[in-house]
């Protein structure tokens, strides 16, 4: 009972504050361009900033595991190597391959992940997850760069790929994190506080820029797609991945990070690149709606599992 407690009490806030942004949306209190620079707020500073406080006060003794880490990224470029392979073979619509690809492959780590983690450990307990997500944004966004342009027919530069690495926000903020941390700078009691305040506004904002994402139109005309991809997502890759991880003797936050890195829904940006580079944006957007919802469930069954066979 007290394991159903903690999944409870660490899912239902983030559910309730998605529903808040989509009632916000259709309430038409903020506007889908008002809520699109609400996420682009989220992406490129307040994420960033909520990554840099993690580090920055953590310790870093124990926050480093670099077997978990290399876990994580032979883990995840396997997946994405086999769904290359794999989707075009079984979507024969090229823009929809590709989306169902970059839906498949890259996950909501920060928007749902960083909460959950700290609802499930504690804040005090980020910086193993922190770092993780930081190793893993400059690996999954040129590959995601690659997929749409490689499946597209265009020629795939190095010169992009490199500029997506060293432009990762998440990493940015990472790496000043552990410069800062490393090297003892002390931040003014001014800059700390302004921080504070944006690290303690991360997680409503970011959930409720989620809700307000959600558009559930094209079901029926993607049912198929949808449906192969969010079980695929949410349910088969998890499932796969974290048995790997449990066989190999990650255990506590390593396995919750783990959990919640493979096991969270299509990334907001998934959208993003279906509309800059190719693919299909209205696949895309249900991808992350339906993908979301459901993670809701799996997420819970997957958290309640590992308490109940104390390996979290």
């Amino acid at each position: 009972m007290e394991n159903l407690q903690l999944c409870f009490n660490a899912i239902v806030p983030l559910l309730l504050l998605m529903f808040l942004g989509y009632g916000l949306k259709r309430l038409h209190v903020i506007t889908a361009e008002g809520f699109h620079a609400l996420d682009s707020l989220c992406f490129k500073i307040v994420i960033p900033v909520m990554l840099f406080y993690n580090i920055y006060t953590a310790d870093l003794s124990t926050g480093f595991h670099p077997g978990a880490i290399l876990f994580m990224e032979c883990a995840l470029v396997l997946t994405c190597l086999g769904f290359f392979f794999i989707v075009p073979r079984r979507v024969s619509n090229r823009d929809d391959a590709i989306t169902v690809i970059h839906g498949l492959c890259h996950g909501n780590l920060a928007v749902l992940g960083l909460p959950l983690i700290a609802n499930l450990f504690g804040e005090n307990n980020m910086a193993i997850y922190s770092i993780m997500v930081a190793c893993y944004s400059p690996v999954i966004n040129p590959m995601m760069v690659f997929e749409h342009e490689y499946f597209a027919g265009n020629r795939v530069a190095p010169a992009k790929l490199l500029k997506n690495i060293v432009t990762s926000p998440f990493l940015i903020g990472t790496l000043c994190g552990i410069l800062f941390k490393a090297l003892r700078i002390p931040l003014p009691g001014v800059v700390l506080s302004s921080v504070v305040s944006v690290r303690n506004m991360a997680t409503p904002l970011c959930l409720v820029a989620l809700g307000g994402s959600f558009y559930f139109t094209d079901l029926a005309r993607y049912k198929k797609e949808v449906s192969l991809a969010v079980f695929l997502r949410c349910v088969a890759i998890p499932a796969v991945i974290l048995a790997a991880a449990a066989l190999l003797g990650f255990r506590g936050i390593v396995l919750a990070s783990l959990m919640v890195i493979f096991a969270s829904p299509s990334a907001t940006a998934t959208y993003s690149f279906c509309s800059s580079y190719s693919g299909s944006a209205t696949l895309a957007a249900q991808l992350v709606v339906y993908s979301s919802l459901l993670s809701i469930l799996t997420l819970f069954l997957w958290m309640f599992s590992f308490l109940q066979l104390r390996l979290i």
